[in-house]
This record gives C-alpha cells, sequence and structure tokens, in this order.
C-alpha cells in the first residue's frame, strides 16, 4: 500500500524504515534524520557511491541491489526515481515517497522552508549553518554536503527546521511553513509541471501557506514574483526592495557586499550568492538575530560542493543546470578571469530539450559531454539536440568517457558545470594527477 504523509502513524516506522536509492542526497538527508531519531534503518542502490559509503560508516546495512527480500517488514521509503514496478515497492507492506516521510518527521517543528527555481541548496545550508552558530540548534534537510555542517539531514534540539522545499514534484507544497524564503520562480521542471502557469500557481500556493508573513522572504528582483504582490520582506539588487544588496568586491574565495549599507563578507564565489544570504540575512533578522551575529556566521560558512567548488589545480566543479544560474556565473567570473575553459554535462533530457533556446544563448564556443538523464526514462534521442546545440554554439560534443583525456591535453583554467557523474571523473581526475606529480 502506497500512501500520504498524512497516513503515516508511528506504528510505521516501528520496524525501521528501508530507503529505496538511499544514495541520493535526499534519501541520504532522511536516513541521517532517521538515525538520529533512533529508527533502525536499511538501504538499497545500485553503485557504490560516497553516500552509500558514509551511511556504510554509520552502520546502515545497504544492498547494492533491489530485491523484496531486503524490506522485512518495514516500511519502505521511495523517490520518484524508483519506478512502481521496483519489486522492493511491489512486495512493500506499506510504501511511501521521500517527500512525504520528510513532512512526518518535520511535525511538531517551526518549519522554515527554503524553495524556488535557484539557490535553495545554498540559502538553506547557509541559513541551517547561521542557526546553529547562532545558537537555535535547528534540524536540517538540504540538498548539498557542506563542510560547515558535515550532513546533509540532521535532529536538533531546537524549534526550527530547515527543509529545502523542491519544486519539482511539488515536494514544497506538502511542507507546513512557518516561515520561508523563495528565490525566483523561474520556468523548469516542464516534464512535471507541463507549463509554466502550473507551476507558478504552485509557487502561489506556496506563499499563501507561509504561517508567519513577517518571517517570509523573497527575491524582490524577480519581476514574476513581485507581481503576485507577496505579503513579506523582498531582497535584491533593486533599491526599490526592503534589503538592497551592493557587491564591494568579487573573488574567487571572497565576496564582499552590504546589505542597506552594512557590509558583510562571505567566502564563496559571486554576487547570486550575496543574494543567497542577504534572504537568509532577512529571516534571521526577522528572528531578532543582531547584523554582527549574522556577518560572524557568514564569515565561517564554507560553502557547499559542487557550487564552484575548486577540485584541484585550475579546476572548479558548479551544479548550475538552468540557463538563468549558467548565465550569472559565467557573467561573474569572466569580469574576474576573463575567458574560462567550459564543460557542460546537461541535468536532464527534459530540461536540456525544454531550455535547448537559454542554453544557445548562454554558452559559447564550449565542450559538452553526455547528458546526465537522472532516471527520466524518456524515450527522446539526445543526439540531434546535442547536434543542435554544437551547431548554434561553435561548440564540440566529447563523450563522458574521454573527457579525462580532455582534461589531460588541456590543462588551462577550467570550469566544469554538471549535476551528474562528471563531477566524480574530475575528482578522480585532480587524484589520479596529484599521485602522479607527486
Amino acid at each position: 500500500m502506497h500512501c500520504s504523509y498524512e497516513e503515516i502513524v508511528e506504528s510505521d516506522l516501528a520496524n525501521g524504515v528501508h530507503l529505496s536509492g538511499i544514495g541520493g542526497v535526499g534519501m541520504s538527508a532522511l536516513a541521517e534524520l532517521l538515525l538520529d531519531l533512533n529508527i533502525s534503518v536499511t538501504g538499497s542502490d545500485t553503485s557504490l557511491s560516497k553516500n552509500v559509503l558514509r551511511l556504510r560508516a554509520r552502520g546502515v546495512p545497504i544492498f547494492l541491489e533491489h530485491k523484496k527480500e531486503h524490506i522485512g517488514n518495514r516500511l519502505v521509503c521511495r523517490t520518484r526515481a524508483v519506478k512502481d514496478d521496483n519489486e522492493e515497492i511491489v512486495f512493500a507492506k506499506k510504501s511511501v515517497f521521500r517527500r512525504d516521510l520528510l513532512a512526518y518527521l518535520a511535525r511538531g517543528k517551526r518549519q522554515i522552508v527554503v524553495t524556488g527555481s535557484h539557490g535553495k541548496t545554498t540559502t538553506s545550508a547557509l541559513l541551517a549553518h547561521c542557526l546553529n552558530v547562532c545558537g537555535f540548534d535547528p534540524s536540517f534537510a538540504v540538498g548539498g554536503l557542506s563542510e560547515s555542517l558535515h550532513r546533509y539531514g540532521k535532529i536538533g534540539c531546537g524549534e526550527f527546521f530547515v527543509i529545502e522545499g523542491d519544486e519539482s514534484d511539488g515536494s514544497h507544497l506538502i511542507t507546513e511553513p512557518y516561515a520561508a524564503i523563495l528565490t525566483s520562480v523561474d520556468v523548469d521542471h516542464l516534464a512535471f509541471w507541463k507549463s509554466g502557469e502550473s507551476l507558478l500557481a504552485s509557487y502561489r500556493e506556496f506563499i499563501s501557506k507561509v504561517e508567519s508573513k513577517k518571517h517570509f522572504v523573497y527575491f524582490g528582483d524577480d519581476e514574476v514574483l513581485s507581481s503576485l504582490h507577496p505579503s513579506g520582506v523582498s531582497y535584491g539588487f533593486n533599491k526599490g526592495c526592503d534589503l538592497c544588496v551592493k557587491i564591494t568586491s568579487l573573488e574567487l574565495d571572497k565576496t564582499t557586499f552590504l546589505i542597506n549599507g552594512t557590509p558583510f563578507s562571505l567566502k564563496m564565489f559571486g554576487s547570486y550568492n550575496c543574494l543567497n544570504a542577504a534572504a537568509v540575512y532577512g529571516l534571521l533578522h526577522s528572528l531578532g538575530v543582531c547584523s554582527q551575529k549574522i556577518d560572524n556566521a557568514f564569515s565561517s560558512f564554507k560553502g557547499v560542493m559542487r557550487r564552484m567548488e575548486h577540485i584541484g589545480y585550475t579546476i572548479y566543479s558548479d551544479y548550475a543546470h538552468h540557463p538563468s544560474e549558467v548565465k550569472a556565473v559565467l557573467k561573474d567570473l569572466e569580469g574576474v578571469h576573463g575567458h574560462v575553459q567550459i564543460i557542460f554535462e546537461p541535468h536532464r533530457l527534459s530540461r536540456f530539450k525544454d531550455e535547448l533556446e537559454g542554453f544557445c544563448e548562454v554558452f559559447k564556443e564550449i565542450v559538452i559531454t553526455d547528458i546526465f538523464e537522472a532516471n527520466e526514462g524518456l524515450s527522446i534521442d539526445p543526439k540531434p539536440l546535442l547536434e543542435t546545440f554544437c551547431k548554434r554554439t561553435n561548440s564540440t560534443y566529447i563523450p563522458l568517457k574521454e573527457i579525462e583525456a580532455y582534461l589531460d591535453d588541456h590543462r588551462q583554467k577550467l570550469l566544469v558545470i554538471g549535476a551528474g557523474p562528471i563531477d566524480q571523473v574530475l575528482r578522480n581526475y585532480v587524484n589520479k594527477r596529484a599521485e602522479q606529480d607527486s
């Protein structure tokens, strides 16, 4: 039986939870939350990823295949990447999607939900870090690994629960936000939403659900979002925003900026991260935290993996996967360093198809590699899309299996943009090269 979060009862967790697809970021966070609550966890996946190894180190039994024998009498939790005909789902006594189990675990806490098309992970990780530094001891579930947090998920003793509300499948709508940050409402995930109007309607519904409007912070430079006339605190570069951001210095490993004239600094790259920080500032300020404490917390934040992360040598890795995100990264990078060689790994076949025009506008003369399809299972041939992109942008296609050889032959400054397995290719290459150089 498949159930929603309203149908989960405490006794469902008594025999433990089996996470089908446990190696994913969201499921890894869920595993950490369950372990903190002393709930037994098992899991299955198809590959031996770093997340699988991390959880095995915490004592979680994880199988590298999906079989009905693994689930026992446990509640089975899945992501949408796990199909209905997966035998762990078919033979489960009771199953639930990840978003529903997360909603169940967050009950009783004041949820601070961070959602929007861009910047969710960095914003939610920075918020969780700052709340922790400022003494709130929050719970959190975020979509990226930060050296400042050390984990994707944690149950804290404080009253707040920071949740990265995923709009890709409507997960943000089953949260119960006491407070919230809305970073943008760009059109994305049309494979799920079918139209931009449906996605925008979901954001409108989300805004209506925020319990305390004085603790609602939104990106005021987004014209579509502003046209909804939300009740809350706006932030942006525009002087008409409640929190006006001005960049004072932009470097690869540090950015300084002003919020309404007060100076702050981040050990991160990008004007877009100053906007993320302004959103966090607005939320913390609404909770009564002073500017000096917020700046101290900002200064100690060590960023998030795959967000303009220096992998080694002259190689940087960034998770940008939407034309708007790519444009923001490249604009700042060119202003600081001029020409940088780009390798792009598109994320999701549906997105690359829907946003092909946008990608052709932001990229010129780059290397593009195989599309990370993320278990969408679409019957679309990627070859014509890649050919069209290369022709219109004067770019070169190189298969993922040949990227390491390309890195060996091109040792200038490289920015690799991708949300799939290319990041591990980079890390393997850097480790191998370091061994050769030692």
